[in-house]
Parts: structure tokens; sequence; C-alpha cells
């Protein structure tokens, strides 16, 4: 009686739905928290299973790339971002344009090193962006910075937050005006406040 031969079930044989949960396992993080540490076990991903097969590959590489929430360079921005700071930088000038999640921290005390016109084109038609804004000093400085942004368009979802106070009507209008048509052109800001907020708004270092 001849012997059959069993057939081993490798990866490749289960069924796509259940491939699809393991790459999420193993290659989708958390939300970026900024008061995490810095070695967080949940920030663990294994990017070598992208080099296993084309097929694998093409089906993972999504999950690393465009669902997880990249941190932009603080000068290059959207260039040679990081998963997270406990990771090198993304180097890969055809995986780059994948990413479609970025979280950026601006400085408001001081001079950034981008123009707006690198801002636009770097985080038009993102998928989502978060802004978080910082100072060294409490209600020192207002919004200038912010109006690099203002040609931004086409953004799912944007969120500002940190050092907001005294100009929260314009963050809210910049959230609106970011996730506009592209193309659009929306009114112009005009501040509802008085007295000690307006004049903070328009205050620089």
């Amino acid at each position: 009686m001849a012997t059959q031969l069993q057939h081993k079930t490798g990866f490749m044989d289960l069924p796509v739905e259940i491939r699809l949960e393991i790459y999420d396992l193993l290659l989708h993080i958390p939300a970026f928290d900024k008061f995490a540490r810095l070695n967080d076990p949940s920030t663990i991903v294994h990017p070598n299973l992208l080099l296993a097969n084309r097929q694998i590959n093409a089906e993972a590489t999504d999950f690393l790339y465009s669902d997880n929430m990249f941190l932009a360079h603080p000068t290059l921005l959207a260039s040679f971002p990081r998963l997270r700071n406990c990771y090198g930088p993304v180097k890969e000038s055809a995986v780059v344009p994948r990413i479609r999640r970025f979280h950026l921290q601006v400085r408001l005390d001081c001079d950034l090193p981008y123009e707006q016109d690198t801002v636009t084109k770097a985080f038009s038609g993102l998928d989502e962006l978060e802004i978080d804004l910082v100072q060294s000093m409490y209600l020192g400085v207002g919004h200038r910075n912010l109006r690099k942004f203002e040609g931004v368009r086409g953004v799912r979802r944007v969120r500002i937050s940190g050092s907001t106070t005294g100009f929260e009507e314009y963050i809210q209008w910049l959230e609106g005006v970011m996730m506009s048509e592209v193309g659009s052109q929306p009114c112009e800001f005009k501040d509802s406040k008085e007295g000690w907020t307006a004049r903070l708004a328009g205050i620089h270092f």
C-alpha cells in the first residue's frame, strides 16, 4: 500500500483574512503618544516580514507604512520620517510616498526652518496629520508660525494640540482649511477675540 504524502500547510496556504490579521499584529502599532516610554513594547514591529517574498511584501507593506503614524522630520518634514524615535529614518524614496499619517512638533517661539510651499507639498492630501505645538513660556507667543500651514489642503483628518491657549478660534479655522478640498480658497480668518487674547495671537518672539 503506497504511503500518501501529507501536505504541510504553509503561511501562504492560510486564508487571506487570517494573513491580514497577522500582518496587523506584526506591523501595526498604537497611535503616537508623546508621553510613552522610549522603548515601549507596544511599538515593536517586525519589518523583516516584508522580505519573505513578493506576495507578502505586496499584501503587508501598507500595514507598516500607510496605517501607522510616522514622526515627521523637524526640518525636512516628510523626508526621512521615523516610525518612532527608537527607529532609524525611512530613507527609501519609493516607500516614503506610501506614508499617509504624520505627527509633527512645531515650535511657536522660534523661526521655522522651512517655507510655506515646502509644508504645502509635504502634507497636502494625507490621510491624517497631527501637529503638536510647543513654546518655552506659557502664553509667550501667538500663532504666527502656523501661517506656513495655511496652504495645506485635502487632509482627511487634522488635529492640532498642545500650546493653543489664546488662539483656539484660529486653530479651529486652520484645521478646517487643511481638511478642505485641494485647490479651494477658504475665507480669510477673522478673530472675534478682544483685548489681550487678540494681541497674543499675533505676538511673535
